[in-house]
């Protein structure tokens, strides 16, 4: 993990605080965009949860943003994008069309997965999916 350090100068003190650098961290679901597909896949989500192919949508919403996922995304230092499906090829990811749900680093012009569909698959709440993040961030 690239680390900076902020350096304060007080009087004749100075302070040195760890600072993480700024990650780019994409999020991609596996459903698509817009409110129609949303207002089908949030009935579809209680109607038959085990049929429901997006992990991330199911930890992460419910009629909208779970609250403590909306408070970790906002407060981290990191920068968060959201994508549908139907938005890979914006982006130059269509390689990971089948790997839905996902979770991507990007390092410069390059992406690498952080979080793969099968690890998504397993957090049972969004707050295994905030610890995880914590954890490799």
């Amino acid at each position: 993990m690239e680390k900076f350090h902020l350096i304060f100068f007080v009087e004749r003190f100075y302070f040195i605080l760890p600072m993480t650098k700024q990650k780019e961290i994409y999020f991609i679901y596996n459903a698509k965009g817009g409110k129609w597909n949303y207002i089908v896949d949030t009935v579809h989500k209680y109607v038959s949860p085990s049929t429901y192919e997006c992990s991330l949508c199911q930890i992460t919403y419910d009629l909208k943003m779970k609250k403590a996922w909306k408070d970790f995304v906002e407060k981290t230092p990191h920068k968060f994008y959201f994508l549908h499906s139907e938005e890979l090829s914006d982006h130059g990811l269509e390689k990971y069309e089948n790997q839905l749900p996902i979770c991507l680093e990007k390092n410069s012009k390059e992406f690498q997965i952080i979080i793969d569909k099968e690890k998504m698959d397993t957090f049972k709440n969004e707050f295994d999916l905030i610890n995880n993040l914590n954890k490799l961030l």
